[in-house]
């Protein structure tokens, strides 16, 4: 009966440990999805902060680009 039971607390076991890592595959799953939203939120403000930044060069005058001077 010990051969038994060993095999039993085995595939009970495993059948935990598979548990486990179906969570840890949603888990990950959310994460990947809350880090691509993250990535298209910081490229959102990349193009808002040129445009501010484009703005503000527009408003001081002067040449835009630098002059090489020979």
């Amino acid at each position: 009966m010990s051969a038994f039971g060993d095999a039993y607390k085995a595939i009970e076991s495993v059948i935990l440990l598979r548990s486990r890592v179906e969570a840890l595959e949603k888990s990950v799953g959310k994460l990947v999805d809350e880090m691509k939203e993250q990535g298209r939120d910081l490229f959102d403000h990349e193009r808002r902060l040129i445009r501010i930044e484009t703005m503000i060069e527009m408003t001081r005058g002067g040449p835009r680009t630098p002059r090489i001077t020979e």
